[in-house]
């Protein structure tokens, strides 16, 4: 059996931490709604590790897109496609 240190048990932390975050566009209900992604932020692909900065967020008909760049790349992301991405 082995025996876990501190920086094992730090890092088993931050991987389940992360495992259960998903992207957010914005906090609260009705009045209180406050967007928390915005122009700058740095988002994630959790599948390909590839860094994305937040243009701005858009509201359509069908729901809150982000659209992303990185060098040499606009992306848009659909609200479907955010458990995909974690903030940075």
């Amino acid at each position: 059996m082995k025996t876990l240190s501190k920086k094992d048990i730090k890092q088993l932390i931050a991987v389940a931490a992360m495992q259960k975050e998903n992207l957010q566009v914005y906090a609260g209900k009705g009045d209180k709604k406050e967007k928390i992604v915005d122009t700058g932020l740095k988002i994630r692909h959790k599948p390909t590790g590839l860094v994305y900065t937040v243009i701005k967020p858009i509201e359509d008909e069908n729901g809150i897109n982000i659209l992303c760049h990185r060098p040499g790349k606009k992306l848009l992301i659909h609200s479907k496609d955010f458990k995909d991405y974690e903030r940075q």
